[in-house]
């Protein structure tokens, strides 16, 4: 059951999703060859049946993803070769069948309500310890979301409520988002250009969008901002 467009929690799994817990099959996509080790070791001590993949880039994501049938995701946010967050409505929209859990250091309180409206169904951090993971895989098999106790909360607040976010990164579009990660990581309107594959002049439109959004100046203030967000 997934969470597109809304930041309503699903408590129970439904049927669709119980037949897939017979016999899951779990892409493990991530860029660190040690996650997707650890993953698959706790996933077949603590799981029966469990049949898993891996992938280590958006190159072999999508080729998996065409070549099998995978019931559930587990993808980190930044791949070798790109941002998963501009691949995943595209993943949700080909594989909509799929349950994805975004396993990731990027922080949750940028990342974790967008991702859920998105309709990706669990956020966890990778600072979390091993027996929250195995809480939160255990959920996410049985097709139920597992998000942290601060994301829930937040979720709750929002509800209901009207008006623009008290968080200015919540503005930002996806590739608004992918464009500010490069920036922040002190990458050139061309460097950005050739990684995003698009115009330097679209980068740059993007970058002004950016400032403005934020209400900064230049880089420097849009880290000071990022800082005071924990946007790593």
């Amino acid at each position: 059951m997934k969470i597109k467009g809304s930041l309503t929690l699903p408590l129970q799994p439904n049927d669709s999703v119980q037949k897939q817990m017979s016999s899951p099959h779990i892409l493990i996509a991530d860029d660190h060859a040690v996650i997707r080790t650890g993953l698959k070791y706790l996933l077949a001590r603590h799981f029966k049946d469990v049949v898993t993949g891996e992938a280590d880039a958006c190159s072999t994501l999508t080729s998996c993803l065409e070549k099998e049938s995978y019931t559930h995701l587990i993808l980190d946010m930044q791949l070798g070769d790109c941002n998963s967050l501009e691949r995943i409505p595209e993943i949700l929209s080909s594989h909509p069948d799929i349950l994805v859990m975004v396993y990731t250091m990027s922080p949750e309180a940028i990342y974790g309500k967008r991702l859920l409206q998105m309709g990706v169904l669990s956020f966890l951090s990778k600072e979390e310890e091993e027996e929250t993971l195995i809480h939160a895989l255990t959920l996410f098999l049985q097709g139920r979301p597992y998000v942290s106790e601060a994301l829930r909360s937040a979720i709750e607040q929002e509800q209901g409520r009207t008006g623009q976010s008290a968080n200015p990164f919540d503005e930002l579009s996806e590739r608004e988002m992918a464009v500010l990660r490069f920036l922040l990581q002190g990458l050139r309107v061309k460097e950005i250009a050739n990684r995003l594959e698009l115009k330097m002049s679209t980068v740059a439109t993007y970058k002004v969008r950016i400032f403005e959004k934020l209400n900064v100046n230049n880089v420097a203030d849009m880290h000071r901002l990022a800082d005071v967000y924990h946007l790593g």
